[in-house]
């Protein structure tokens, strides 16, 4: 049996429904103008109603926003007031379903809204944060240069110095010249034209080429150019229209930041809440006991590590790596990417300083000692991306 969608709307709206409806208001019963409806003490404002079904996915909105429509909601909705008026009537909160159901809710509700105020607003990126975000990565929020031009392309030079000649001096025009005499097949329909495109990106009728890319980049807008020589052959090539690269202001891009940090600063958040409010209640996770339990190799450990997504956690077992195995070929790894879960994922340059320097100290001659080297003399610029050790070393093996 179909649910009606009113049950949807109220599940998804519930939040205005408490507000908007359900109360007792008694300026809105001495003005029964301003209500849709009311059952006893509850009164439905026609505000609330009209909000409602702008709130509507557009099919429902569709049928809703008329006359009969909102006569119709008003109905329904008056009808789960009477529902939940009788539930109440007949002890129905008190049933040990219902009563589950009402608790697993209560919990969802409660577990949300902390997850909120305590997670979301720690994980919130602060204004400096995103600012500098912004600065160090404003090649992100620019948009390339556009340019849309037209050729004439040809095998044959002289071609098209000819036809030069004849729209420089004879005032023909270039579109026409183009479907007449083009061997580009494309774009000769068009009269030549090559659409937008970015320098170095691909071009309509030519692909890529950074021989033309290059010298239409050079060229002044509604002036003719060439013959210009490229993979193919010639073009005589005018500039139609020219786009500078533009950066999007700070304010346009602000949320899409604040997001994007947020998403990947909430897990590690999440983890250190965790670990603070835990501190309060006697707990036992009596599985991962069992795992920690079980004897691991160092090629087991270092796997565990790089897959798990809880930042202490990956700290954590590289660290029994250096415990269990220090003579390892894994433990002078271990020890360097300790010292990159801290300074990436934890923000801790102190920390990651310092298992930087105990490398070097301990491990002077492992493979990833340059690349500890590196990081220490590297540590206040932006990061680059490095998939793993082995990339970081092999680039800078390559200077």
């Amino acid at each position: 049996m179909k649910r009606p969608v009113l049950w949807i709307c109220v599940v998804l709206l519930a939040g205005s429904l408490v507000q908007g409806c359900g109360g007792s208001d008694e300026s809105y019963v001495e003005n029964e103008d301003a209500l849709a409806a009311k059952v006893e003490d509850w009164t439905l404002t026609k505000e609330f109603l009209y909000d409602f079904i702008e709130q509507l996915p557009e099919a429902q909105k569709v049928k809703y926003d008329t006359p009969q429509g909102r006569a119709s909601l008003t109905d329904q909705l008056m009808g789960e007031e009477f529902f939940y008026r009788e539930a109440l009537n007949s002890d129905y909160e008190n049933k040990e379903e219902v009563n589950k159901q009402i608790e697993e809710v209560t919990r969802r509700i409660l577990i949300q809204a902390y997850y909120r105020e305590v997670v979301e607003n720690r994980a919130r990126p602060t204004e400096e944060e995103m600012v500098d975000w912004y600065d160090t990565h404003r090649d992100v929020y620019t948009a390339l240069p556009v340019i849309k031009a037209q050729h004439i392309f040809s095998k044959n030079k002289e071609k098209l110095e000819e036809l030069k000649i004849r729209i420089i001096e004879g005032g023909e025009k270039m579109t026409t010249l183009a479907h007449k005499y083009s061997e580009d097949k494309l774009t000769q329909p068009d009269g030549g034209d090559l659409g937008y495109f970015n320098p170095g990106g691909y071009i309509r009728g030519v692909g890529f080429s950074d021989e033309f890319s290059d010298a239409v980049a050079e060229m002044e807008p509604r002036k003719l150019y060439g013959p210009i020589k490229w993979g193919k052959g010639y073009s005589l090539i005018r500039v139609n229209e020219k786009r500078v690269a533009e950066t999007k202001p700070f304010p346009e891009v602000r949320q899409e930041i604040s997001d994007q940090l947020m998403r990947q600063k909430i897990e590690q958040v999440k983890t250190e809440v965790v670990r603070e409010i835990r501190e309060n209640y006697d707990w036992r996770n009596f599985m991962d006991e069992y795992f920690r339990s079980v004897q691991r190799s160092p090629a087991e450990l270092f796997q565990y590590a790089q897959t798990t997504e809880d930042s202490w956690e990956r700290v954590r077992a590289f660290e029994e790596i250096l415990e269990k195995f220090p003579e390892s070929e894994h433990a002078p790894q271990a020890m360097f990417m300790i010292g990159f879960v801290y300074l990436e994922e934890l923000q801790d340059k102190v920390s990651a300083e310092r298992s930087f320097s105990r490398l070097l100290a301990r491990y002077p001659d492992s493979d990833v000692a340059d690349s500890a080297r590196w990081m220490v003399d590297n540590m206040d610029k932006p990061m680059p991306d490095f998939e793993s050790i082995e990339e970081l070393n092999e680039k800078l093996s390559d200077g």
